[in-house]
C-alpha cells in the first residue's frame, strides 16, 4: 500500500540495494540466529518489497517537488554479511529510523505522541512507508485488558475534572479577590505591543530630541517648520488612512479565524454528543456464550468503540489546529512547550501517515484522511446496527463534513496575507514620517516635540505591528486564539459525554414516566422508604 510512486524514495539507491540484499537472504539469517530473525523480521516490515515506480536520479528529480527529507549515506553497507551482528543490526535501524520508520509498526495499541514526535508534525516526510497487512485474529483478552485500562483512564480524568471544579467553587472570597485584582493590574501593566516596538520608538525619541537641541542653537527657527510649511501633513492623513485600513482589513481576518475555530469546535462537539447517546443500552446477546466462542461482544465492541471515537476526534483536531498554527512559523522550529500544548495519541502507521505532507505545502491531506478515518469507524458501527437511530451516521457524517469546511475556511486565513509589496510600502512611508514630522513641529512644541513625537511614533509603529498581528490569528503567540484551550476544552467535553451518555435517558416527570411505561428514576440518597430494596436495585 503506497500514497506515492517514484516520489517513495528519500534514501539513496544504494541503501536500497542493501536491503534488497538482506531480504534475499532473510530466510539463512533465520536459521542461523533467532534473534537475527526477530530483527529483520522488523527490517522486512519497514524496508518492505520493491517499491514501485523506478529510483529517480538525484539531477532529474522534479524541481517543484520539496526536497524536504533527502539523507545522504556516510558509509555504504554493501559489505553487510549475514547473520548480521548486533553493531550492524543497530546501523540499519537507524538508517530506517532516520528515513522516517519507527520499529514496532505493528503494534496493536495506540501511544501518546513524544514532545520530539509532536514537535515533528510539521515535517513531512513526502512518501508513505511500506504496510504489511495482515488477517485479524481472534485476540479477546487482549481487547478486555485495553478496554479495562482506557476505562480507568477515563474515570481518572472525569475524576479530575470534577475535582477542579470542585476547588474552583470552594475558593475563599479574599482569593476570588486577590486572582481578580492580580489579572486586572496584570492587564493594564504590561509592554504588550510596546514590548514590540521599542526600539524604533526610542530611536525617534534620540532623533527628535537631537533635533530640539539642533533648533534651540538656531533660535528654534528651521526651513521646514510649521510656520513655514504644512504640506506634510497631507501626506500624513494618507497614510494614517492607508493604515486604519490595514488595521480594520486585519482586525475582521481575526473575527474570522476566531469564527471558523469554534465552528470546528462546534462541529465536532455536536457529532459526539450525536454519536455517544445514540448507542443502544440494551444486550441481547449472551455474552458469556459469545466469550466462551472467542468472539468480541457488542457492548464490549461498543465500549472500545467510544474510546477509539475519541481518540481520533482529538487526532483529527491536533492536526487540524498544528496545520493552522503552524502557517505563523515560517522557518522557525517549534518549541518543545508549544507543541505539548496540542497532545494526541495515535499508532507508529498512522504517525507515519500524518507525514506524508502538511497544510504549509498546499494540501489538506492529512486531515481529509483522519476524517475518513472516524467516518469508516462510525460507518463499520453502523453496519453492525449498534446504533439506536438509523440516522445517526447521516447526522455525524454532515457535522464530520461541516467541520472540514469550517476548518478550509481557517486555512484560507491562515495561508493568505496582503501582498508584501504593499506592506513594505506602509514600512517607508512610516519610516520616513516620523523622520520629517518633528521638523514640523519643532518651531511650535520647542522644548516639548519630543511628546508628541513619541505619541506619533507609539501610534504608527504600533498600528502597523497590531496589523501584523492579527493579520494571521493563528500561532503560538499569546494574541493568537488559544487553540489549545480550545482542544483541551473538547477533550474534556467528550470524555464527560462517555461517561455520563446515559443520562440523556433520565429527563422528564416520574409521574410522567409512569403514563409512557418507563422506570421511575430518584436521586440514591431520596429513594422512598416505601420501596423495597428489589425495586430499588
Amino acid at each position: 500500500l503506497w500514497g506515492a510512486g517514484p516520489a517513495c524514495h528519500s534514501v539513496e539507491p544504494m541503501l536500497v540495494g542493501a536491503l534488497s540484499s538482506v531480504r534475499s537472504n532473510l530466510s539463512t539469517a533465520s536459521r542461523t540466529s533467532s534473534q537475527s530473525r526477530s530483527n529483520l523480521g522488523t527490517l522486512r516490515s519497514h524496508a518492505g518489497q520493491d517499491r514501485p515506480g523506478t529510483p529517480e536520479a538525484p539531477d532529474q528529480k522534479a524541481a517543484g517537488r520539496p526536497r524536504i527529507h533527502e539523507k545522504r549515506l556516510t558509509k555504504p553497507l554493501q559489505d553487510i554479511q549475514l547473520p548480521l551482528s548486533e553493531d550492524k543490526i543497530s546501523q540499519l535501524r537507524a538508517y530506517l529510523k532516520s528515513d522516517g520508520l519507527s520499529e514496532g509498526a505493528a503494534a496493536l495499541r495506540s501511544r501518546p505522541a513524544t514532545v520530539e514526535e509532536l514537535r515533528s508534525l510539521g515535517k513531512v516526510l513526502g512518501y508513505m512507508p511500506h504496510l504489511n497487512v495482515v488477517p485479524p485474529k481472534s485476540q479477546i483478552g487482549e481487547v478486555v485488558s485495553r478496554v479495562q485500562a482506557l476505562d480507568q483512564s477515563l474515570q481518572q480524568q472525569v475524576q479530575d475534572i470534577c475535582d477542579k471544579l470542585r476547588e474552583k467553587q470552594v475558593t475563599s472570597t479574599m482569593e476570588s479577590c486577590r486572582r481578580c485584582w492580580v489579572a486586572r493590574l496584570g492587564k493594564v501593566f504590561r509592554l504588550g505591543i510596546l514590548g514590540d516596538i521599542w526600539m524604533q520608538t526610542a530611536f525617534y525619541l534620540c532623533y527628535t530630541i537631537m533635533l530640539q537641541v539642533h533648533a534651540a542653537q538656531n533660535d528654534w527657527t528651521l526651513q521646514w517648520t510649521a510656520a513655514i510649511e504644512d504640506n506634510i501633513y497631507y501626506p500624513a492623513l494618507v497614510a494614517s488612512f492607508l493604515l486604519s485600513m490595514r488595521a480594520s482589513d486585519c482586525m475582521l481576518r481575526f473575527q474570522l479565524g476566531r469564527r471558523h475555530c469554534f465552528e470546528m469546535e462546534k462541529s465536532l462537539r455536536e457529532m459526539a454528543f450525536e454519536v455517544m447517546t445514540k448507542l443502544s443500552l440494551e444486550h441481547p446477546e449472551n455474552e458469556r456464550d459469545v466469550l466462551a466462542r472467542n468472539c468480541v461482544p457488542n457492548s464490549l465492541k461498543k465500549q472500545y468503540f467510544k474510546h477509539e471515537f475519541r481518540r481520533l476526534v482529538k487526532l483529527l483536531f491536533a492536526c487540524a489546529a498544528r496545520d493552522l498554527n503552524d502557517s505563523a512559523l515560517e522557518d522557525e522550529e517549534i518549541s518543545a512547550a508549544d507543541a505539548e500544548r496540542l497532545p494526541c495519541a495515535l499508532t507508529d502507521v498512522e504517525l507515519a501517515t500524518v507525514h506524508v505532507t502538511h497544510s504549509a505545502y498546499g494540501h489538506v491531506f492529512r486531515v481529509y484522511l483522519v476524517a475518513a478515518w472516524l467516518t469508516k469507524l462510525m460507518r463499520k458501527i453502523q453496519d453492525e446496527n449498534l446504533f439506536d437511530d438509523d440516522s445517526v451516521f447521516g447526522n455525524a457524517h454532515a457535522l464530520l463534513q461541516d467541520f472540514k469546511t469550517a476548518w478550509f475556511n481557517a486555512r484560507t486565513v491562515a495561508y493568505t496575507q496582503m501582498p508584501n509589496n504593499i506592506i513594505h510600502m506602509l514600512w517607508l512611508m512610516v519610516q520616513v514620517l516620523n523622520l520629517v514630522l518633528p521638523y514640523e513641529l519643532v518651531s511650535v512644541c520647542r522644548h516639548m516635540t519630543w511628546l508628541p513625537s513619541l505619541f506619533i511614533s507609539i501610534a504608527f509603529f504600533g498600528t502597523l505591528r497590531m496589523s501584523a498581528v492579527l493579520e494571521n490569528p493563528f500561532g503560538f503567540d499569546e494574541d493568537d486564539i488559544a487553540v489549545w484551550e480550545v482542544s483541551r476544552n473538547l477533550d474534556e467535553d467528550i470524555a464527560l459525554i462517555m461517561f455520563y451518555s446515559g443520562l440523556d435517558e433520565v429527563g422528564g416527570e416520574n409521574l410522567y414516566r409512569s403514563t409512557v411505561m418507563k422506570d421511575s428514576i430518584h436521586i440514591y440518597d431520596t429513594v422512598y422508604e416505601s420501596y423495597t430494596d428489589d425495586d430499588v436495585s
